[in-house]
């Protein structure tokens, strides 16, 4: 099954898998491919319930359309997305080579304060701090 096929399936957990693959996916073949596709995505996924217990699943698809909207209508770099969603974890934007970590900011020496990184396409540089409440999230601004 192709993404597209997913997320316009209404089948809520098709719908939920294939947003948390938009947020991860680089191609940006693929995505200008789907977002060519988002009006049928907004009708198909209007309405859909999605479930969630801390957090409403819905906000996946919510980003995921929010990221082929911006495909659609800018030229910028994907890294802009980081500051649109708090769900980017830098170690593992770091482990798939989307950002450089250049340095690592401690409070007394023993806890992470903020990490400071760097895209590794347009080198944009980004102050990102760690946080946490029910699960762990990250606060992304530009340095």
């Amino acid at each position: 099954m192709s993404l597209l096929e997913d997320i316009t399936s209404k089948d809520p957990h098709r719908i939920w898998s294939s947003s948390c693959a938009i947020r991860e996916l680089r191609d940006i073949e693929e995505l200008k491919y789907l977002a060519s596709h988002l009006e049928e995505i907004k009708q198909k996924t209007k309405g859909v319930f999605l479930g969630g217990a801390l957090r409403s699943n819905s906000t996946h698809l919510d980003f995921a359309i929010r990221k082929l909207e911006f495909v659609k209508t800018s030229q910028e770099c994907l890294c802009r997305l980081y500051l649109l969603d708090d769900l980017y974890d830098p170690n593992r934007e770091h482990k798939a080579e989307n950002i450089r970590i250049t340095g690592e900011v401690l409070i007394e020496g023993r806890w992470i304060d903020y990490y400071e990184c760097e895209c590794a396409l347009c080198s944009q540089r980004f102050r990102v701090e760690e946080r946490e409440y029910h699960y762990t999230w990250w606060a992304w601004w530009l340095a």
